[in-house]
């Protein structure tokens, strides 16, 4: 196999990431803080979201490290920690590995439609705020906001199938100026006369639930963004040095997020009262800028579009990989396994854009099937986190070029523990946060549901092979389409 690829074949990506590149990729997460946190600040109080935030944090950045073995040991399998998932219970269920990779990819691609309405609505009130026409789809009035949100729908996925290093460059230009008012926020308040503590409040009780069903109601929806660090791990086969650039990128994505989801909400909730927030959950940032730096609420908005734009390029290119590489290892359709010319999943990036596509023409608020990717992304963490203890136990003398210590095993199975009680509480408690309901708790089955679906059809019908619910060996998954021979059995032993 040549050092330049990663995968062997027609099916290869170039190697030319380093971790710099991995940690530019997770800057797209610290970006939807400024699309979440201000909604659990209006409704919680300032040090409640804190709060929360530093514990949603915290536990991705553990997680992050559990990843991080698992990423030395399949650094060829694309599609990151989905694939982690299906390597670590295959020899228990061959039905994981699709599940975790459709629960993983439709967290990641319903929220490009969020992303770009967003957007839309950001560009509409800085500069267009007389433009109210809509029309009928038949199924949704449509705005200027969904023609925008559209328009860099398209954008993302162009710059995407264009090859990784185009995708990548606008991923600085955005990352850069994302970080603005991160760094504003997170050092600026406490240096001006605008910054109050008065504006901090704990108020657990608004929400009429009891406080530990609304703290994990909101942990619920924080998890869909904050997790996200864990996206780096979908690029680990383009990592030129894939130990190291592995190691560095999931662990540094992991500490800087959890230092801005302390420090930004602490600083910006001391700008402001909590009804003020509340009122404007994405908006009211304009205004905190612009008493920090008086006159620059436009260059904050600009940076709110910026991160929201890094958010959906690296949205594309890490869902196109989890396709690509479900396909690759035969848990879905075989079409999906492709790469264009430019060495990217186009197909399974193409798959996206038509999702999001009939999502923003449709549907209009794509927030009503938050609570659907959400429940498949916790379900492909805690398979991911639990198939990590089944590796320490079915191979414990596997190589592990990045191998922590035994307490982690433990470790790992609190974080899934953890992330299940999240998972069932959060999709009972949809009310106290207002996203979703039974509807969309429906629609996240019928997805889930859809890829056992579909493996069953890539098994029997593509590859013409008997069903099978478990692979009887442990290790790399050979692949749908190669030979395995069973190793003879010595005269006088048995099977």
């Amino acid at each position: 196999m040549s050092t330049h690829n990663s995968v062997a074949g027609e099916h290869s990506y170039q190697k030319t990431l380093r971790w710099w590149d991995g940690f530019t990729i997770s800057l797209s997460i610290p970006a939807a803080l400024f699309i979440v946190i201000g909604y659990a600040m209006g409704s919680l109080g300032a040090w409640t979201a804190i709060a929360l935030a530093f514990a949603v944090a915290l536990i991705a950045c553990l997680q992050n490290y559990v990843y991080s073995e698992m990423a030395g040991m399949f650094g060829e399998k694309v599609g990151g920690i989905s694939m982690y998932a299906n390597q670590g219970w295959r020899s228990r269920t061959t039905l994981a590995g699709p599940v975790a990779t459709f629960g993983y990819w439709f967290s990641w691609s319903s929220s490009l439609a969020i992303y770009g309405l967003q957007i839309g609505t950001l560009v509409q009130a800085e500069w267009f705020p007389t433009v109210t026409w809509t029309f009928s789809t038949g199924l949704a009035e449509i705005g200027l906001p969904h023609v925008i949100a559209l328009a860099v729908l398209i954008l993302g996925w162009g710059l995407n199938v264009l090859g990784m290093r185009p995708a990548m460059s606008i991923m600085y230009v955005t990352g850069v100026l994302i970080l603005i008012p991160i760094v504003v926020f997170a050092v600026a308040p406490f240096f001006s006369g605008s910054w109050s503590i008065s504006n901090l409040h704990w108020n657990l009780s608004a929400s009429g639930f009891p406080a530990w069903q609304t703290i994990i109601a909101w942990m619920f929806v924080m998890a869909w963004s904050v997790y996200g660090i864990e996206a780096v791990a979908a690029f680990v086969p383009e990592f030129r040095d894939t130990v190291r650039d592995s190691r560095i990128a999931l662990r540094l994505a992991g500490f800087f997020v959890l230092a801005v989801y302390v420090l930004v909400p602490l600083g910006v909730g001391g700008l402001a009262e909590q009804g003020e927030i509340a009122a404007n959950p994405v908006t009211f940032y304009l205004q905190a800028f612009d008493r920090l730096i008086p006159g620059s609420d436009w260059l904050m908005t600009i940076c709110l579009i910026a991160g929201l734009m890094l958010m959906m390029v690296m949205t594309t290119a890490a869902g196109g990989r989890v396709l690509h590489g479900s396909a690759l290892e035969g848990l879905t359709i075989r079409q999906l396994g492709e790469l264009n010319k430019a060495g990217v999943p186009a197909r399974a990036m193409s798959l996206d854009l038509l999702v999001n596509v009939v999502l923003i023409v449709f549907v209009g608020d794509a927030l009503a099937v938050i609570v659907a990717g959400i429940m498949g992304y916790l379900i492909c963490h805690i398979l991911s986190l639990t198939g990590f203890i089944n590796l320490r136990r079915d191979q414990p003398d596997a190589e592990r070029p990045i191998r922590l210590g035994r307490q982690w095993v433990y470790i790992a199975g609190l974080l899934a523990a953890i992330d299940t009680v999240i998972l069932v509480v959060g999709i009972a408690s949809t009310e106290i946060t207002g996203y979703g309901g039974i509807k969309e708790v429906i629609i996240g089955i019928l997805v889930l549901s859809l890829s056992v679906v579909l493996y069953f059809y890539r098994q029997m019908k593509q590859e013409k092979q008997p069903f099978t619910w478990r692979h009887s060996g442990v290790g790399t998954n050979p692949g749908p389409e190669t030979d395995v021979e069973e190793a003879p059995v010595p005269a006088g032993e048995s099977k």
